[in-house]
C-alpha cells in the first residue's frame, strides 16, 4: 500500500538526482577492533556537476549560473558492521566504539561468549552471519517529511548487509535536538513504527532487528522504492520536465 506524500514543490531539488557516496577507511595492518568492526559512513546529495547537466538540459540558463551551481547536501547515515566470526570479540568491539552499539550488543548478544544472544537466535529466522547496525539516519531540514530515510537507509542496507544475519538499530533522535525523557520516548515510537516500513521489528529494550533472510524486507524495501519513483515523476511533472 503506498502512502500520499506531502507537497512535493517545497523540495529543494530533484530527488531523482540523489546519489550515495559509501566511506570506509581501514588500515592494512588491523589495530584494535579492526578486524571486528567495519565503520561505514554514507552521505547522501545531489553532485553539482549532475545538477548543473539537468539544469541545462531543461531550462535555459547562462553559464556563469551554472559555474555556480553547489553540490546539494541531503543527509547523512552511518552503519557499523559487527563480524560475528572474526578474531576478536563482537560484544567488547561495539562496546569500545559507542555507548549506542553497546546497549545495542547487549540487547541481542550473550555478552559472556560474544555470541548472538539466545532470544535473538529464535527470533531470527537463520542466525548465522555477521550483524549490521543503523547507527545514524540524519536528513537536511529541507528534505524532511517525503519518507526519504527509508529509501535512502533502505538503498543503503542492500549494498551493506550481504552476508549479514540481521540489522539493528534503536530507534530515536540523531540530530542533537535537545529533547525531554519523554519526547524521546515519543519519538522512539514513533521513528519505530516508522522503520517498520522497510522491515525492522521491535525486538526488546527499544531495540529493532530487519532479518535479512526474510522476504518481507525485500517486499517492503520495494514498495518504497515505487513511492520514490512517484516522488519523483510528481516534482517533474510540477516543474514542467518530462
Amino acid at each position: 500500500m503506498t502512502t500520499v506524500l506531502p507537497d512535493v514543490s517545497r523540495l529543494p531539488a530533484d530527488p531523482s538526482l540523489i546519489s550515495l557516496t559509501y566511506r570506509h577507511e581501514h588500515p592494512v595492518q588491523a589495530f584494535e577492533f579492526d578486524d571486528a568492526l567495519e565503520i561505514w559512513k554514507v552521505t547522501a546529495r545531489i553532485d553539482a556537476d549532475v545538477l548543473a547537466e539537468d539544469l541545462a538540459a531543461h531550462s535555459d540558463v547562462d553559464e556563469e549560473t551554472l559555474d555556480a551551481v553547489e553540490d546539494v547536501a541531503v543527509g547523512r547515515m552511518s552503519f557499523a558492521r559487527v563480524r560475528m566470526f572474526g578474531p576478536d570479540d563482537p560484544f567488547e568491539a561495539m562496546d569500545s566504539h559507542s555507548q549506542d552499539l553497546c546497549r545495542i550488543g547487549e540487547t541481542v548478544l550473550d555478552v559472556a561468549c560474544g555470541q548472538w544472544d539466545a532470544a535473538c537466535e529464535e527470533a531470527l529466522a537463520h542466525p548465522v552471519g555477521d550483524l549490521l547496525v543503523m547507527d545514524r539516519v540524519i536528513l537536511e531540514p529541507a528534505w524532511r517529511g517525503f519518507r526519504l530515510g527509508l529509501i535512502l537507509a533502505g538503498a543503503a542496507i542492500r549494498r551493506l548487509s550481504s552476508g549479514c544475519t540481521a540489522v539493528a538499530c534503536e530507534p530515536g533522535s540523531a540530530d542533537g535536538r535537545e529533547m525531554s525523557q519523554a519526547q524521546h520516548r515519543e519519538a522512539a515510537a514513533e521513528l519505530g513504527q516508522m522503520w517498520s516500513a522497510i522491515g525492522f521489528e521491535p525486538f526488546q529494550s527499544g531495540v529493532y532487528l530487519l532479518d535479512c533472510h526474510l522476504q518481507r524486507p525485500q517486499d517492503l524495501l520495494t514498495e518504497r522504492q515505487k513511492e520514490f519513483t512517484a516522488l519523483c515523476s510528481a516534482w517533474r511533472q510540477i516543474h514542467s520536465l518530462p
